[in-house]
């Protein structure tokens, strides 16, 4: 503009957050903040008076979706009209014309352009399944032709698997805050490395809670870029790439998404172990969150695993049903926990904790832990805390974690009569000393793999009320270690934390029981042995099936 007007004065309407900046260019002779819709339209205003021309910059070729600003120099009655476009070109407008342009290209060019672009995602989304599918085709043709003798495609590794370190790639979609990630990370620190040497692939996400300690571990990570036009074949064919550049000769994938793009992956590359983990129920049960054609992903993919490992007998009994997956490749690890760790606190490291949550001296508090999602059905927590609070007014109730049903669990906290009870607590890294200082660990999920907050609780003493949902009734033995209950039954809920409220020895016993078996029955060091004694075996022949537990 000063290029073409070195003597104007340039009024500059800014947004917010670059004012400052704006100031220290010396461009302006003044400035303003970028009032909000109504008030950038709204007539007279301070910044309008004598204006002889106005200039719209555009982020785009055509300036189509700027109708609001289009219409600032109509409603001001600025006679002289001018546009700047990303492409450069600076072009002057007389008022008629440039209403006529308005209208064409935010109704007309839009409409169309809205259209063309939903038709190409439509198009291009369903490219990308298709491919998927077509590349899963290919894999199994693959590994068909193997298995007649040919070498297409196989890795340049060593069959005899000599006595030394082999490489372990471990593909997970992320490396955010999850229990999958959780176990992962654990498991990495009890692998064996005289053994193996292991790296991680991951996606780009913005969410990397797990990575600064997976790091920590020495092992190395590899980010894939999964924001291509074709988002699912673009990650195969990354992790085909990096295995054919890399080759190893264990890849092992986490969860159902992984470990159906792994298995394709690793047979085009020639890896000769391809392992998946399955830390969750079928995707049926999950309709808001896996697409409709995952099934037939999942049973198309089955034959291409060494092993498929489930973290419970529930969700291994699960995939095989839903995926048709033989028998001989099924394998159930439970998740492993740390007996001994740094969240362990002492009374006074407890206090404060309390103090800095604003419990009150004295108050006993009950605890759900867990992403803010709907199979975690925190409105059943909440309606089992309306019950419990008739009863035991003094009890504080908290909510631990962030997910998308944030919102609508904060109205139920409301309608429920519950605020000043119940605290959301959002996401925290100290989510174990929270669990420590629970009296009463609840959780009523309606689908569960093997929850890791329950095998933490055991180990940390804190009693436990849990829903029969997936691997949590195996994790917990009813009246034992704990008490489960009937998904979706608030009352029942609410009566088992009663009972440990009113029964100190009975709480005392039963935590100590589950202790005990979390010690036996869920280490880290008996899971990561399990987990890598799968990439030595050979599944069992059709007719020899059996599962191995």
């Amino acid at each position: 503009m000063l290029s073409r007007y070195p003597d104007a004065d340039v009024v500059g309407l800014i947004h917010e957050p670059d004012l400052q900046r704006a100031r220290r260019a010396l461009v302006f002779s003044e400035v303003y903040r970028m009032p909000s819709q109504c008030g950038l339209l709204a007539a007279p205003a301070p910044w309008s008076a004598g204006v002889d021309l106005c200039v719209i910059p555009f982020e785009d070729r055509l300036g189509v979706r700027y109708w609001t600003f289009r219409r600032v120099p109509i409603v001001h009655g600025i006679v002289r009209i001018a546009s700047y476009n990303n492409c450069g070109r600076f072009r002057e407008w007389s008022r008629s014309l440039w209403m006529l342009n308005s209208l064409v290209a935010c109704v007309g060019v839009r409409t169309l352009q809205a259209l063309v672009q939903r038709l190409w995602s439509l198009s291009r989304r369903w490219g990308d399944v298709l491919g998927l599918f077509a590349l899963g085709g290919g894999a199994l043709a693959i590994k068909g032709l193997r298995a007649m003798g040919m070498s297409l495609f196989r890795a340049n590794l060593d069959e005899a698997r000599p006595a030394v370190k082999q490489r372990l790639v471990l593909f997970i979609p992320s490396l955010g805050l999850g229990g999958a990630q959780r176990q992962l990370a654990s498991y990495l620190k009890h692998l064996d490395r005289n053994r193996w040497v292991p790296e991680v692939v991951t996606l780009t996400t913005p969410d990397r809670f797990f990575e600064p300690m997976i790091r920590s571990l020495d092992v190395p990570i590899t980010h894939l870029d999964p924001y291509r036009r074709f988002e699912k074949i673009g990650v195969v064919w990354q992790l085909v790439g990096y295995l054919r550049a890399q080759p190893c000769h264990v890849l092992h994938a986490w969860l159902h998404y992984a470990a159906a793009l792994g298995a394709i992956a690793g047979s085009i590359a020639g890896t000769p172990v391809i392992v998946g983990s399955l830390r969750s129920e079928r995707p049926g049960r999950f309709p808001w969150f896996y697409p409709r054609w995952q099934r037939a992903l999942d049973v198309l993919t089955a034959p291409l695993q060494t092993y498929l490992i489930a973290n419970s007998n529930a969700v291994l009994d699960e995939h095989r049903r839903w995926a048709f997956a033989p028998a001989g490749k099924c394998r159930r690890v439970y998740n492993g926990i740390e007996a001994e760790g740094a969240w362990f606190q002492d009374a006074a490291q407890q206090a404060r904790l309390k103090a800095e949550m604003g419990l009150p001296v004295g108050a006993s508090a009950i605890g759900i832990v867990g992403r803010l999602s709907r199979e975690k059905d925190h409105e059943t927590f909440l309606r089992a805390a309306q019950a419990i609070s008739r009863s035991r007014p003094d009890v504080r109730f908290l909510i631990v974690g962030d997910g998308p049903m944030r919102g609508e669990i904060e109205t139920g906290i409301t309608r429920l009569g519950l605020s000043g009870l119940v605290q959301i607590l959002g996401e925290r890294r100290d989510a174990l000393a929270v669990i420590g200082v629970l009296d009463v660990l609840v959780l009523t999920s309606v689908s569960e793999g093997l929850p890791n907050v329950l095998l933490e609780a055991a180990v940390l003493g804190t009693a436990v009320v849990t829903t029969a949902a997936g691997g949590a009734a195996e994790a917990v033995v009813d009246g034992e270690t704990g008490f489960v209950t009937p998904c979706g039954d608030a009352e029942a809920v609410a009566q088992g934390v009663l009972t440990f409220l009113r029964d100190q020895g009975l709480r005392k016993r039963v935590t100590a029981a589950a202790s005990e078996r979390a010690r036996a029955c869920f280490s880290a060091d008996l899971a990561a042995a399990q987990i890598a004694a799968c990439y030595e075996a050979v599944p069992l022949p059709v007719e020899q099936e059996r599962v191995v537990a």
